[in-house]
């Protein structure tokens, strides 16, 4: 039965791979109009960090044009491995969790000078829940995510 799970958990991860890649392709396709002539591009980061029980994600975007703001999405999905611990620093073998959280946002950011600055937060990480006196402590993140708009599609894994 175990086999199964596992199995049925890939079947999952890359089916929502492949609607990961759909979305950008039909955001990109949908945008590439205004964005083209506009040439919005990316002119920093997108940088991630874990912070605390959150994945944060943010980038930098020129060449939006003269308007007022610029929409954005983030999808795909993370996979955080957490475990709890004690105040002495150790952590009890039966107190650990592995999830894998789907990512579906989009946010409307403003644009001065034709640039954006955009920032998405995933949280939180673990719903794990630890016993009293202790607290919840990630210890690996992996994401494959696709920040898209405005005619750009950019790729963030790790």
């Amino acid at each position: 039965m175990l086999f199964l799970e596992k199995v049925r958990h890939a079947m999952n991860n890359l089916l929502k791979r492949l609607l990961v890649v759909l979305v950008a392709a039909l955001s990109l396709g949908l945008a590439a109009g205004p964005a083209l002539a506009a040439n919005a591009h990316i002119v920093k980061g997108p940088d991630v960090v874990v912070s605390g029980n959150s994945l944060v994600i943010t980038a930098s975007i020129a060449g939006s044009g003269n308007v007022p703001s610029a929409n954005f999405s983030l999808t795909g999905d993370v996979t955080v491995f957490a475990q709890c611990y004690n105040k002495g620093g150790k952590n009890p073998a039966a107190d650990n969790k592995e999830e894998t959280n789907d990512v579906d946002q989009s946010g409307t950011f403003p644009v001065r000078n034709g640039r954006t600055n955009v920032s998405f937060t995933v949280a939180p990480l673990s719903t794990l829940d630890c016993p009293g006196g202790q607290q919840v402590v990630i210890e690996s993140v992996s994401y494959n995510l696709v920040l898209a708009g405005e005619g750009i599609s950019v790729p963030i894994s790790g």
